[in-house]
């Protein structure tokens, strides 16, 4: 086939500019022949542009000439109207491309191929990101709102309107429209909890409020939210979401009340204990001071398991426990010493460390540091690694002897209260004072914060 000169005669600074270009491109007359070919094109059809000009596309690649971007090429020079077509390459297998075709005057078309793989890969990832966020949000009832804080104006997602009890596409749009769905005495909490967490620098805010819906019923809600802050640092918006959590605050409720039951039932039966013990022991000859210790051991118990009371079974805060077992021990005026971090022991460790605190304090008032009014005890506490580490320590007391045999209380304190605590407890019987170390597994307890 005898090679046709071109209708079209470029000058040099077109052709600059076109092989400048990232896309694709090309041109074509009215007879179909290419009369434009930048470099982007001899790369992306294999073939060098001097074996290229003045060639009838179809005869080069007669693929190309299928029905839907042969008719769009004719259709733009027919009507002058630019054309767009996205279609996966048959030259380039596995590659999406997007295709315009734009009129040249009367000269023909051009044509503009832009390689949008990564693009319809991307935007197909979204799409499915969005279907799977559609079916959670439906799935677990997750209401979603935006509010734009300056105008004031609030848009809610279908699964909010459900959570509030109104029909979708019935909320009315605006800031105090939610906010008068909001149970009055909640209210005022959360937008000072907002207006705290802004005064802060938080950019995220958690909050529980009960809403009053329309059909009189009153629902717990849950959420969580994130500012979106604007140029100069301010707050521009708040997107976050809401669900229904009635159903977590009644268990809760239910729990409490349990757990209430359970320890006023518990306070009781040791209100029984202490008393058979005082009538049997006072009845059966038993020597004063066993009858005392054993009493004594009983009121620790119970002091140990009020401040796990006043904390719902759910741990115990160290200085309470050991404020609770010497009390009864010294008079306040400043002799014994606590230091170390605040430290919540959870129930087994709290009750096991306030009956070693009582034995420790019962023998410093008999014996040890308590004593004598110069006595001192300094007890200490560190936490790490998972292991509680405490020592008692006596100081300005009688001197001190170790005993020739073990009672009771050591042998409680070495044996029975070190295989409670998970852990060791080491007496030192030195000359100026009692020092008793202890090491205990915290298991899962926590700092307080």
């Amino acid at each position: 086939m005898t090679k046709s000169a071109p209708t079209f005669d470029p000058d040099e600074r077109l052709i600059a500019v076109l092989d400048s270009v990232s896309d694709v491109f090309y041109a074509l007359d009215r007879s179909f022949r290419i009369i434009l070919f930048n470099r982007r094109a001899e790369e992306f059809f294999g073939r060098p542009r001097d074996q290229i000009l003045g060639q009838v596309l179809w005869n080069l690649y007669p693929v190309e000439q299928g029905p839907a971007f042969a008719q769009m090429i004719r259709d733009a020079m027919s009507d002058g109207q630019p054309r767009t077509l996205n279609a996966r390459s048959i030259l380039q297998a596995g590659r999406s491309l997007e295709v315009r075709i734009a009129p040249i005057g009367d000269e023909g078309v051009g044509v503009s191929i832009n390689d949008v793989t990564e693009r319809a890969r991307a935007e197909r990832e979204l799409r499915r990101s969005e279907r799977r966020l559609s079916l959670a949000v439906g799935a677990n009832r997750i209401g979603i709102f935006d509010w734009h804080i300056q105008s004031g104006s609030m848009v809610w997602s279908p699964e909010m309107e459900d959570i509030f009890g109104l029909p979708r596409g019935g909320f009315e749009g605006r800031a105090e429209d939610f906010r008068r769905r909001l149970a009055p005495e909640d209210l005022a909490r959360i937008e000072a909890e907002i207006e705290a967490a802004l005064a802060a620098g938080d950019r995220q805010v958690t909050f529980e409020f009960r809403i009053l819906r329309a059909d009189g019923a009153i629902r717990w809600l849950g959420g969580a939210a994130q500012f979106v802050l604007g140029d100069d640092g301010s707050p521009v918006r708040m997107v976050g979401t809401h669900v229904d959590i009635t159903d977590r605050k009644v268990a809760e409720a239910h729990q409490r009340l349990l757990i209430n039951e359970l320890n006023h039932r518990v306070k009781n039966t040791l209100a029984i204990v202490q008393g058979i013990a005082w009538q049997s022991l006072r009845m059966g000859g038993v020597p004063v001071e066993v009858r005392d210790a054993f009493e004594g051991r009983l009121a620790a118990l119970s002091a140990a398991h009020n401040v796990l009371t006043r904390q719902s079974w759910e741990a115990g805060t160290i200085t309470h426990i050991i404020e609770e077992a010497t009390a009864p021990h010294h008079a306040g005026d400043g002799r014994l010493i606590l230091s170390g971090p605040a430290l919540d022991l959870e129930p087994k460790t709290a009750v096991a460390l306030g009956l070693a605190m009582h034995e420790l304090a019962t023998n410093a008032v008999k014996h040890g540091a308590l004593s004598d009014r110069e006595g001192r005890v300094r007890i200490t506490w560190a936490a790490g690694g998972g292991v509680l580490r405490l020592t008692w320590r006596e100081t300005g007391g009688p001197p001190v002897r170790a005993p020739v045999r073990r009672g009771f209380g050591t042998r409680l304190l070495e044996q029975g209260l070190a295989a409670d605590l998970g852990g060791r407890v080491n007496l030192e019987f030195l000359p100026e004072g009692l020092v008793c170390t202890v090491e205990a597994d915290l298991g899962e307890t926590s700092p307080v914060v």
